[in-house]
């Protein structure tokens, strides 16, 4: 072999070795889509933007994602590999790896990465961001996963539910637990959809198995009620908080989830979440005791604050020491602003407002 080919050969191996190096800046992680995820929570967990995950998966439908599907998420930083810096200068001498090898090493860098966040401690919250600014999501590691430990405001039961069966689907032991710890405070009781009970055990889940605090489930029908046909009446709505989260990261993090009706009461003490068959999202400025004032007119609101006479709502005529208590690390409400009231129809992005909006009112 000549001196001319040898050295061509240098030359390709270190072209080779250059074209290599560089994508392993940042580490292609594999995430199977969970149910009730969408593209957008997907996003906002990795602090990616939909618009890679969508060109790296060559997503042609992103409403239709399919449970079980594993989705590569392009450009998270790879933790793990830090610590493997020597073996990274070899990589260029091996082959190509294959789709299975790919695999095995994303999830190796997981569980690295995890159990390099858990030794830091339980963060309460992590920044990134969305729209260009940055923002606090509150999101961690579930701590038990599937789990949800809830607290009914009111009284002093607390509730450890296992959301799913052996199967994958939620528990006719869970949906009782939901039934009874949801009754109205006259202690009538309704079953509760499946998919409101899966959706505030993703919810959990997200923030890292906090307790979840219950203000209102089901609410039969009373004359005075601002909506006669509200989800509360159905098994089909809950006010809730979590503890430790402010319900602007809730509020956000409920608008990510699909077919669900988010309400944001920014002088009360809960964010407001109902399935349905289309996304919605108001906001209600009223506080408790007055007639709902709405961001914008023609909205498809559940309800006002005025509807929500049940458990620890301050107003509510509700007894005990968490009556009227708001979440601890919740951020105060902004000022009242007046809107026009209204009611009935869905905004897919986020809905006009009537006055300046705090940069937390943004959609996620």
């Amino acid at each position: 072999m000549g001196p001319r080919t040898s050295s061509g050969l240098v030359a390709l191996a270190a072209l080779a070795a250059a074209l290599v190096v560089p994508a392993l800046a940042h580490a292609d992680v594999q995430h199977t889509v969970g149910r009730g995820h969408t593209i957008e929570a997907i996003a906002n967990r990795y602090h990616v933007t939909a618009k890679a995950i969508i060109e790296a998966n060559h997503l042609k439908n992103v409403k239709h994602l399919r449970v079980g599907e594993t989705l590569t998420i392009p450009g998270v930083k790879d933790t793990a590999a830090k610590s493997e810096g020597a073996a990274k200068a070899k990589v260029a001498e091996r082959p190509v790896p294959s789709a299975a090898d790919r695999a095995a090493n994303a999830a190796a860098e997981r569980g690295a990465a995890n159990a390099a966040e858990h030794k830091k401690g339980e963060k309460t919250a992590k920044v990134g961001k969305t729209n260009g600014r940055e923002t606090t999501t509150f999101a961690m590691k579930a701590k038990t996963p599937g789990v949800i430990h809830a607290h009914r405001i009111a009284t002093t039961e607390q509730f450890d539910i296992h959301v799913g069966d052996k199967k994958g689907r939620v528990s006719p032991v869970a949906l009782k637990s939901f039934e009874k710890m949801m009754r109205s405070p006259n202690g009538m009781a309704h079953p509760i959809d499946a998919r409101l009970v899966s959706l505030v055990g993703i919810v959990s889940n997200h923030f890292g198995s906090r307790k979840v605090e219950v203000v209102s489930g089901f609410r039969p029908f009373t004359p005075t009620q601002f909506n006669p046909h509200s989800n509360h009446m159905h098994g089909r709505a809950i006010d809730f908080r979590v503890a430790g989260v402010p319900n602007e990261a809730l509020r956000d993090f409920c608008r990510t989830l699909k077919n669900v009706g988010c309400g944001y009461y920014p002088n009360s003490v809960f964010v407001h979440m109902d399935v349905r068959d289309t996304n919605a999202f108001w906001i209600d400025y009223s506080k408790p005791g007055e007639a709902p004032r709405y961001n914008a007119p023609g909205l498809d609101a559940d309800e006002g604050t005025s509807d929500v006479h049940d458990d620890g709502h301050p107003g509510s005529g509700a007894t005990g020491s968490d009556a009227t208590t708001t979440p601890s690390g919740d951020t105060p409400s902004v000022p009242t602003m007046p809107a026009a009231p209204g009611l009935t129809t869905p905004a897919a992005a986020a809905p006009a407002e009537t006055g300046p909006a705090t940069p937390s009112e943004t959609a996620p």
